[in-house]
């Protein structure tokens, strides 16, 4: 887990990031949902560790259909899976996506 700390000094606040795990770290995945090549909002995403498949991070797509996922260690490889929220189509997987 990442924890985020504000600090106040002189009215000049700084974050400090300390990770819990390995995986975690300054890198980020984003990306954008579409539905037959137009945007398509509110998409529940969800980012894996593909060596372990483990599940590191859930968000869903902003209403341009945008997201990003943060607190990922940089070059770390992943893959990321979208599930339509009307159950019209089947999940979409991206594989081998690294965090930058």
């Amino acid at each position: 887990m990442i924890k985020i700390f504000r600090l106040k000094s002189r009215a000049v606040f700084k974050k400090i990031i300390t990770a819990a795990n390995s995986d975690q770290g300054f890198g980020q995945i984003k990306g954008q949902t579409q539905k037959v090549g137009a945007a398509y909002p509110i998409v529940p995403v969800c980012v894996f560790k593909r060596s372990t498949r483990q599940l590191l991070w859930e968000t869903k797509s902003k209403a341009d259909g945008t997201y990003a996922i943060r607190n990922i260690a940089v070059g770390l490889e992943c893959f990321v899976v979208a599930f339509d929220p009307s159950n019209q189509y089947n999940a979409v997987i991206s594989d081998k996506v690294v965090a930058k």
